[in-house]
């Protein structure tokens, strides 16, 4: 790989911002081109997930994902506590995962917030351990 995966995504942002919406998808047709004649194709979606991380940058936006053991209501008390470990807005992703038992893991963007039952077994077996 000639170039790391933020230094496409950077570009891609950069040429995105001074283009004219109507030629946007004649600039992504050229980037994709230029992914293939480098041999960098199977980059794409991380140079995708990295440009979606600089938009979140620009637009002042916290990416929220909330897992629990069984479907959840999202509550207003939840997105008003979320709002201080957030940006402006907030985009919420809700996923189910058994594995978590009980409780709820919360990441905000690269911060995590686990209080899961999962976690708390595994912090009481180490305890009874020592």
């Amino acid at each position: 790989m000639k170039y790391t995966v933020k230094q496409y995504a950077q570009s891609l942002y950069d040429v995105l911002e001074t283009t004219n919406p109507k030629q946007q998808d004649i600039v992504i047709d050229n980037f994709i081109n230029i992914l293939r004649i480098n041999n960098d194709l199977a980059a794409y979606e991380k140079i995708v997930a990295e440009y979606e991380k600089l938009l979140d940058i620009k637009e002042n936006t916290s990416q929220v994902t909330i897992t629990t053991a069984t479907d959840a209501n999202i509550t207003p008390a939840l997105l008003k506590e979320l709002n201080k470990y957030s940006k402006d807005k907030i985009e919420t992703t809700q996923i189910t995962d058994e594995e978590v038992l009980g409780g709820v893991v919360i990441r905000v963007d690269d911060t995590l917030i686990d209080a899961s039952l999962r976690t708390e077994l595994n912090n009481l077996e180490s305890k009874l351990k020592d």
